[in-house]
């Protein structure tokens, strides 16, 4: 029965999860802690800390995590199954319907209309982050370091077809040393 209530809980949280996984992490920590009482505020912060450092997405990782901490692996599947299968079927019903009217005036309509807002949306992510980045959180002033390595870094990768892993790791370490 645990199984089955934590696939319905993260089915639930993937179907309304808009804007990202930041966005849904909120309404995991009102599930998991506030609504079921598995973990206390504590133990979500953890799993936040382990969900945003390793790779994947950070709902998904959330999910996996929570799910782990709550009814061990088999725990961890069915809450990642059920974080998953909202995506899952919403894209292969786009699929299908997408296959059936890819030619159709209104389709291509649509289309053209969504892809200056998922433009916008990515823009704005990458202000935001660019923003604390560069300029701090609190004190609002310039980083020149966090400057110089983000220009370094997007120089590299511009022009010397540097492998983007190879400028992640190296700038995590130049930042670890001199940020």
């Amino acid at each position: 029965m645990l199984y089955f209530l934590l696939f319905i809980k993260f089915f639930v949280i993937g179907a309304l999860s808009f804007g990202g996984g930041y966005a849904s992490l909120p309404l995991i920590q009102r599930v998991i802690v506030d609504e079921q009482g598995w973990l206390t505020v504590p133990e979500f912060a953890d799993i936040l800390t382990l969900s945003e450092v390793t790779p994947g997405p950070i709902a998904l990782n959330a999910a996996s995590f929570a799910g782990y901490r709550v009814a061990g692996i088999a725990g961890s599947i069915a809450a990642t199954l059920g974080c998953t299968a909202p995506s899952c079927i919403i894209v292969s019903v786009l699929a299908v319907l997408y296959v059936k009217y890819r030619s159709g005036a209104l389709f291509s309509t649509v289309l053209g209309t969504i892809r200056p807002a998922v433009c916008a949306m990515v823009g704005s992510s990458f202000l935001t982050i660019a923003s604390l980045a560069l300029f701090g959180a609190s004190s609002g002033t310039l980083n020149i370091a966090a400057v110089l390595l983000f220009a370094g870094a997007f120089l590299l990768m511009l022009t010397k077809k540097v492998p983007t892993v190879a400028v992640i790791l190296f700038s995590g370490l130049c930042g670890l040393l001199l940020l």
